[in-house]
């Protein structure tokens, strides 16, 4: 393998209520404390996090003495961060999502392994699509069955009324 081509590091991980443990970040230990709106974080390995909650998805604080705002949204399929460093935006599916700005953002999960980046990236685009293709054929499927019924009630009703004006006609002429 060339120099320059690093290979794929794994996503090895294990989340638990107070504790983080990692391949790569090792062991992280948090605890936060709130009280009347605003909160304290302490972190093994971040140190101290001060911050307020702004609204629901938005909170501002400091930590390591640098300024935090971070908001966090979601609408319908879409996500969308701010930051300090911008703003961006993903689609979320039952495969992980896809980040419209930064592509190299997006995830990607099949059969129980997360796969992160590039990759991802042409992989979500991959089954976004094929969701695409499957739901325009779905609607066109629907779509012809209700036309298809429509046209099947016209010409029964024009049948009826047809059946309907010569009974009347018939008994016009006795």
């Amino acid at each position: 393998m060339p120099k320059n081509i690093k290979p794929p590091k794994k996503r090895i991980e294990h989340h638990g209520k107070n504790v983080r443990i990692s391949r790569t970040g090792g062991i992280s230990a948090t605890k936060t404390i709130s009280k009347g709106g605003y909160s304290t974080t302490i972190n093994t390995n971040h140190g101290v996090r001060l911050h307020k909650r702004l609204f629901k998805g938005a909170r501002m604080g400091f930590q390591r003495g640098n300024f935090q705002f971070i908001g966090r949204f979601n609408s319908g399929p879409f996500q969308f961060n701010i930051s300090k460093g911008g703003v961006s935006t993903s689609i979320k599916n039952n495969r992980g999502s896809y980040n419209l700005f930064k592509p190299r953002s997006s995830s990607f999960k099949l059969g129980g392994i997360q796969i992160r980046g590039k990759n991802a990236a042409i992989l979500q685009l991959t089954f976004l699509a094929f969701s695409l293709v499957l739901n325009i054929l779905n609607f066109l499927w629907h779509f012809s069955v209700t036309i298809l019924w429509l046209f099947f009630l016209s010409v029964k009703w024009f049948v009826d009324f047809l059946i309907g004006f010569y009974k009347g006609y018939k008994t016009k002429e006795r």
